[in-house]
This record gives C-alpha cells, sequence and structure tokens, in this order.
C-alpha cells in the first residue's frame, strides 16, 4: 500500500483570512439563490397550470448561479463583491413588505431613528439594553 499525502501538494494558500470568508459568505449566497429558485419552480410545477416557459427561464436563471458560485474563487474580490450584491438584490424584502406586526419597541426605535432625542439616551445605552446588559447590573 502506498502513502499519499494530497494535502502536501496542495501548497500555501494565496489568499487572507478575510477573503475566504467573504468567499464563503459568497459562495452562501450562491447556494441561497439556488434555493430561491428551486422554490419559485417548485411552486410554478405545482400550479393548476404550470407554464413550462417560466419553469425554463427560472431553471436558466437557477443555472446561471450554479455556474457562478463554480467559476468563484477566494482571490477575486470583485467577483466576490458583485455576488453579494446580486445575492442581497435578488433575496432581500422590500421594504413594504416588511413584517406587520410591530411591536412596542419598533416604535420606540422609529422616533429615536427620526431624531427625536426628548429620551436623551446615546446609543451605547440603547446597544446595552438590546443584549440584556441591564439584568447583569441589577436592573429588571
Amino acid at each position: 500500500m502506498v502513502n499519499v499525502n494530497v494535502l502536501a501538494e496542495l501548497g500555501t494558500a494565496t489568499w487572507t483570512v478575510p477573503q475566504a470568508i467573504a468567499y464563503e459568505t459568497a459562495q452562501e449566497g450562491v447556494r441561497q439563490a439556488i434555493g430561491y429558485y428551486a422554490q419559485l419552480i417548485g411552486a410554478e410545477e405545482s400550479a393548476a397550470e404550470p407554464d413550462a416557459d417560466v419553469i425554463a427561464g427560472l431553471r436558466a436563471d437557477q443555472q446561471v448561479w450554479a455556474a457562478r458560485g463554480q467559476e468563484l474563487t477566494p482571490s477575486d474580490t470583485r467577483a466576490i463583491k458583485r455576488i453579494r450584491a446580486d445575492a442581497d438584490d435578488l433575496l432581500s424584502v422590500p421594504d413594504d413588505d416588511d413584517d406587520d406586526d410591530e411591536d412596542e419597541s419598533d416604535d420606540a426605535d422609529d422616533i429615536d431613528d427620526e431624531g427625536d432625542d426628548s429620551d436623551e439616551r446615546d446609543d451605547e445605552d440603547d446597544f446595552d439594553e438590546a443584549d440584556g446588559d441591564d439584568e447583569v447590573q441589577g436592573r429588571a
């Protein structure tokens, strides 16, 4: 039996850790885009009268995303940024479709965002309350 170390022949990576993270994030965007199109294809296929042209177009779009993911390399920062932006555009929910079940904290955030400083708290205080530091400090 011959013992071959495949990893030894790979060599040293030519990209940085931040580039690797950006690459993986872009690949996740590609996977989510492919899943998005799979959902649309499934919905169209289960429709009362599926439209073969729509399905073919959705499959073509899905294949374009798959190809983009296969061609991507960790060192191609421009392509990574482009894919991340395109995936964000494809997968983001328009502002008018945000959840309709706003709670009181959403309303308070809206007032603070509009510049009403009547509360006179700084952003650091807002952050502390959001992450639960109040309980650590003994406040209820």
